[in-house]
């Protein structure tokens, strides 16, 4: 697989995933970001025709394949998935369980490091303060990319 354009995934959304071997897995129904670097680590993949079941994909070594993504990885390995709720933003433990499922360091896969920063959610404006109530281990690192100015 080649590089990650990181410029063109946002225009991924919509987009059909395939797997190692050429699989259908689903449709990219979100992309989240890292706030502190902007870039994409994960697609929430609409799985299942008549599911509403959403799985986190990492996009680390994800490659455009025509018209498709395609992942290094096996359909069931993503279909096993902890299952996590797109709701927007992905706390620190909430990815280092997806990091650990993949068998991704976690502590070396974002430049940002493993949840050292707080992220607002995608309906948050920048520069607001934190929720009140997020500790330590409640951080969140990555937010949804919402393509535009804000949910």
């Amino acid at each position: 697989m080649s590089a990650i354009d990181f410029d063109d995934v946002p225009n991924w959304r919509g987009r059909d995933v395939i797997d190692q071997k050429g699989y259908a897995v689903g449709v990219i129904a979100d992309l989240y970001v890292d706030e502190v670097t902007g870039r994409p680590e994960w697609a929430a993949v609409k799985t299942g025709l008549f599911s509403h079941r959403v799985t986190f994909v990492p996009l680390s070594q994800a490659a455009p394949h025509g018209l498709r993504v395609q992942v290094p990885y096996d359909k069931s390995q993503l279909h096993d998935a902890p299952n996590i709720d797109p709701d927007g933003s992905l706390s620190a433990d909430e990815e280092a369980r997806l990091y650990q499922h993949y068998g991704l360091d976690y502590d070396t896969a974002g430049s940002s490091g493993a949840g050292s920063e707080f992220i607002a959610p995608a309906t948050d404006k920048v520069g607001e303060e934190p929720p009140a109530g997020t500790g330590e281990g409640g951080r969140l690192r990555l937010r949804r990319h919402t393509g535009g100015t804000g949910a």
